[in-house]
């Protein structure tokens, strides 16, 4: 086993940095001298991303298909584009859905990027921030986003906002929509991220974590419908080489 070291940086625009262990040409072969290992180190990028279907506790399993689309061009570097509408490819890693009103939880890991013309890179990412689809958003002012949902009854379980949210529905005739949200500049990496922008769900993530995103709803099952948007760090990982 190689040991792979990872270090959060602060660099550039403040986005965030991964150090990655490249795999050394003698380390197939066995080779002990191969134990020096190079490193590499990747600039994770802000991208704006919206889910392709409905991602719902009672009906996921493990193994699952999970894809999202990039909603505008990301720069990976100088060489390098992920242009709109590449789809971000991953699966379902753990589901636990509500019984009897108990807690849900549904974990996901994005792990490629599929361009359209057929070819798929690694990936690491990490949603930092979850919103409503527009088209939600886009409702009349005093529709609650929530009642159409699953459990939902129009109303969002106690402490569903720790940060980050407007997650409430609305009941203000005068309360202007809330806008879509845009890719963050600056990735908070350094904590966990615990941000609520659907009602109901809360979302956990860590840059450090191999999973993209744990999302947990109290006494109910973990409802995101098709289009939630999501705010990611991004990074396309080179050839011949590994992330723990």
């Amino acid at each position: 086993m190689h040991a792979f070291v990872r270090q959060l940086l602060a660099g550039g625009a403040g986005a965030a940095l991964i150090v990655v262990a490249g795999l050394p040409a003698g380390a197939q072969s066995g080779d002990p001298a191969a134990s020096a290992q190079p490193q590499h180190t990747l600039q994770m990028v802000p991208a704006l991303a919206s889910l392709d279907h409905t991602l719902d506790a009672k009906k996921a399993k493990q193994g699952d298909p999970v894809t999202a689309k990039i909603q505008k061009d990301v720069k990976i570097s100088q060489e390098q584009i992920l242009p709109k509408n590449t789809v971000l490819e991953g699966h379902v890693d753990q589901v636990e859905p509500s019984v009897h009103r108990s807690d849900s939880t549904v974990v996901v890991t994005f792990d490629k990027a599929k361009l359209k013309s057929g070819e798929e890179l690694p990936i690491k990412a990490t949603v930092m921030e979850i919103a409503e689809p527009v088209s939600m958003m886009q409702q009349p002012a005093g529709e609650s986003a929530g009642s159409g949902m699953p459990g939902g009854g129009g109303s969002m379980p106690s402490g569903g906002a720790p940060r980050g949210g407007g997650a409430a529905p609305s009941t203000s005739q005068s309360e202007p929509a809330p806008q879509p949200m845009e890719p963050s500049s600056q990735p908070s990496a350094m904590q966990p991220a615990q941000r609520n922008g659907v009602p109901g769900v809360m979302l956990q993530s860590d840059i450090h974590q191999q999973a993209s995103a744990t999302f947990t709803s109290k006494g109910r099952n973990v409802h995101l419908p098709d289009g939630t948007q999501m705010d990611v760090a991004l990074a396309v990982i080179p050839a011949g080489t590994q992330i723990q």
